[in-house]
């Protein structure tokens, strides 16, 4: 897909590519990155479905992308995606995903349909004093906040070469004129930022998401689903590829991807798997291709409940998109530092919560802060409230 000449390119259907039906393809993991390399070498490569094996460890597709009623805890959604009117590859693929609801159109149509009709924006950014509400935009006016200083503090960072950040912290760039600022306290608790973490990937968030700024105070530059992430993308995605024959190895970890090194080429050659608690090869030809997904923000999640708090895993469960990335980077150095993400788990922890109630009691506190009726079907926070 391309837009350097508009619709022209945008919109046309690309040639088969010579010799696809002789390729086979491996897809480590379900979430949407997976699905979505599934969907394009159906529909733009126009791979043979029964070509393509999807694998994922957990019983269900869908990553970080899930959302269950489990008995005896609640309602669940661990992950999710924050999403925008400028993800143009996920739009472009959802334009061709059929709805599961409503034939003859598209996850894209029902999702644009939503957001026209119901538009997302938070009536309560932010409370203080054990859940006072602050307004509209946190008691800040809309304003960041940023002085002089601190906004060149920003801009230092924004044009540091990649290679100067490597293994620096935001806090390595910034000080307080930035994280005292309104600004901060809106972009850490959009983008689930902490004063340690890394500056480069603070540097992308910013390159990445930086026509959000306007809509930080109240959240309106969001879209949202009409349910949970993996009953409205997730699920189409799947009947989509599974209506194309791709074939779903789940419940299946895969323990590690054997390669061929040389100076000059590294080459996949093998996916060692554990199936239904048997271990089976998968061989690949220098012909085939291997997409992995190398991490997961919900790796190592466990649950808690109303009563039990959430056990904190810090040892590296086997399975997981770390644990083979870790594996696979033993093999060659230029696979990369798993460990720069996952060596200190004090400091990339993070912690969600999800409420399950139909008490009379507790609801009247949750509209008190949204400003929303709870159980009118349309937007109610509009985002996170801090």
């Amino acid at each position: 897909m391309y837009y350097s000449n508009g619709n022209y390119e945008a919109f046309a259907r690309p040639k088969k590519p010579e010799g696809i039906d002789s390729k086979n393809a491996y897809i480590i993991g379900t979430g949407l990155a997976a699905l979505s390399a599934a969907c394009y070498l159906v529909r733009d490569a126009q791979m043979p479905g029964d070509h393509i094996h999807v694998f994922e460890k957990d019983p269900v597709p869908g990553g970080a992308c899930d959302g269950a009623n489990i008995p005896g805890v609640g309602y669940v959604m661990r992950g999710g995606r924050e999403m925008d009117n400028h993800f143009e590859c996920m739009w472009d693929l959802f334009r061709s995903i059929p709805s599961i609801e409503t034939e003859g159109v598209s996850v894209l149509d029902e999702y644009y349909w939503l957001n026209k009709a119901d538009p997302n924006y938070s009536l309560c950014r932010a409370t203080e004093k054990q859940g006072q509400a602050r307004g509209v935009d946190g008691g800040t006016n809309g304003k960041f906040a940023l002085s002089d200083k601190a906004s060149m503090e920003i801009m230092k960072l924004f044009f540091t070469p990649n290679e100067e950040l490597y293994g620096k912290k935001i806090s390595d760039f910034f000080d307080d004129e930035v994280f005292d600022s309104n600004f901060w306290m809106y972009w850490r608790t959009m983008f689930a930022f902490e004063n340690w973490h890394s500056a480069l990937e603070m540097k992308r968030y910013i390159q990445r998401f930086v026509h959000h700024v306007g809509g930080l105070p109240d959240f309106s530059a969001l879209r949202f689903t009409q349910y949970n992430q993996f009953e409205s993308l997730i699920l189409p995605t799947v009947n989509y590829l599974k209506d194309h024959g791709v074939q779903f190895h789940l419940n299946t970890e895969v323990v590690d991807v054997t390669f061929s090194n040389t100076e000059e080429r590294k080459v996949a050659t093998e996916v060692q798997t554990i199936c239904e608690g048997a271990p089976k090869a998968f061989h690949l030809s220098e012909n085939d291709l291997l997409f992995i997904t190398n991490g997961s923000c919900v790796a190592n999640s466990s649950f808690g409940s109303q009563d039990k708090p959430a056990q904190f895993n810090t040892v590296l469960e086997k399975g997981t998109g770390f644990d083979l990335w870790r594996r696979i980077a033993r093999q060659d150095p230029s696979f990369g530092h798993p460990e720069k993400f996952i060596g200190d788990p004090e400091k990339s922890n993070w912690m969600s919560a999800t409420v399950t109630t139909l008490d009379e009691k507790i609801v009247p506190y949750i509209e008190k802060i949204c400003r929303r009726d709870p159980f009118s079907g349309g937007v109610v926070t509009g985002g996170i409230v801090t």
